[in-house]
């Protein structure tokens, strides 16, 4: 099995870099008179292959709400008619992660 050498030789170079995938997942996505849009706010991870979507729609909608209200009411409609989108994406990456071997969140 190759998965020692792959290991020592990671740990070994000096132009090696490795971060983990990971999704963002946040309470509220604004606080004040800021809003989050992508992958700053919702991440769903590359395994979901959704980031750019995600961001398009998430600003599109944003830019939305914001013309038709102030932006408080501005940002929850945001995030009312955003989050169940962003919820499915991130579900359907935890799942593909899983299929590549990384761990599933509950």
């Amino acid at each position: 099995m190759a998965y020692p050498l792959l290991l020592e030789a990671m740990s070994e170079a000096r132009d090696f870099y490795f971060s983990s995938s990971t999704q963002v997942h946040l309470d509220r996505w604004s606080t004040g008179r800021v809003a989050l849009v992508g992958d700053a706010g919702y991440c769903a991870a590359p395994t979901a292959g959704m980031g750019t979507s995600q961001a398009l729609l998430g600003a599109r909608s944003l830019a939305r709400h914001l013309a038709d209200s102030a932006y408080p009411e501005a940002f929850a409609g945001y995030e009312t008619e955003l989050r169940p989108y962003v919820a499915e994406n991130q579900a359907n990456g935890r799942s593909a992660a899983a299929m590549f071997g990384g761990a599933r969140e509950g």
